[in-house]
């Protein structure tokens, strides 16, 4: 996902990210309730219920839920409400403008579309004294509202998915039977740089037909509806480890749940795609400039199934 930029000025705080689905995806999100309790709390919070009447002076009523039981009941309003451009909403008022006794925050967003076909998303909150902004940083407001808007953003790829041109021009696809959206959060769940980039779906009830995902930097893609999915070695997915720690870390994962394993590094999960789990050490051992060396490290790894980079040293050095 795109960076948030963070900024707090003067009783103001806000974040800024690009959502990569269009303007349309990301009103609806903010606008529908039924898409709103998906990802308006960041998790493991979520929203029990969602009131929305997007029009000035309408409800704007949400229910948060947390993990231990705790209830946060939300009455408010809606300000502005400038068509797939701009929102308001507050806490000062319930339906009608009718004032409430209390209140903590006016929350702002405003969209405007990329020049790649995503969104530009600017939310913020607006505080009237300084003890409640702090207070709201104190609550979370960083972390909490970045999360949220990162479930907003994969969200809105489901709802309409970005224009062709806002995504890779070359990926590598995995045509699976049925399990695509399965495959690609485990796959993403498993290196850092990686996440859900799209979900697209030709029937909006029914199961989606790509995904398309970043692995740690690389573009990829899944698909559904492969008639005769036969594992092959034709083609794998070959990560390249730091260590031995990350090494086993990645084995054990690409095993569970019916994964194989292959020899010299290689496996295959319980999808039926074939990875290489390889340590750095590897080229490093077999490319030292020693032909001798190199020799002795090939005939170890022939006889491993994951990599041990300690037995591939000791080879090395002729132990």
């Amino acid at each position: 996902m795109t960076d948030v930029a963070f900024r707090d000025h003067g009783l103001a705080l806000e974040i800024e990210r690009v959502i990569p689905a269009p303007r349309r995806a990301v009103w609806r999100c903010w606008t529908e309730p039924g898409l709103l309790q998906q990802w308006y709390c960041p998790r493991p919070w979520r929203v029990d219920a969602a009131d929305l009447d997007p029009r000035p002076g309408g409800r704007m009523n949400v229910v948060m839920a947390g993990p231990g039981g705790e209830r946060i009941d939300v009455t408010g309003i809606w300000l502005e409400v400038v068509d797939g451009e701009r929102l308001a909403f507050t806490d000062a008022y319930s339906e009608g403008f009718v004032p409430r006794e209390t209140s903590f925050m006016t929350g702002y967003v405003r969209l405007s579309d990329t020049d790649g076909g995503g969104t530009r998303l600017v939310w913020g909150a607006r505080h009237a004294r300084e003890e409640d902004k702090r207070r709201h940083l104190e609550m979370g407001f960083e972390p909490g509202w970045t999360a949220a808007s990162a479930q907003l953003a994969e969200l809105a790829a489901t709802v309409e998915p970005a224009p062709p041109e806002f995504r890779a021009k070359v990926r590598t696809c995995l045509f699976l039977a049925g399990a695509a959206e399965e495959a690609a959060r485990f796959y993403v769940s498993l290196l850092p740089d990686s996440g859900i980039d799209a979900v697209v779906r030709p029937d909006p009830a029914g199961p989606p037909l790509v995904v398309e995902f970043t692995l740690a930097g690389t573009p990829c893609m899944t698909m559904n509806g492969n008639p005769d999915p036969v594992p092959s070695h034709l083609a794998s997915i070959s990560v390249l480890t730091e260590d031995q720690a990350e090494t086993d870390r990645l084995w054990r994962a690409l095993l569970d749940g019916g994964g194989v394993e292959g020899v010299c590094g290689w496996l295959r999960d319980r999808f039926g795609v074939h990875w290489q789990i390889v340590p750095k050490a590897v080229p490093r051992l077999m490319h030292g400039g020693d032909p001798a060396a190199a020799g002795r490290v090939s005939a170890a790894l022939r006889a491993m199934k994951k990599i041990d980079i300690a037995g591939l040293e000791a080879a090395a050095r002729g132990g």
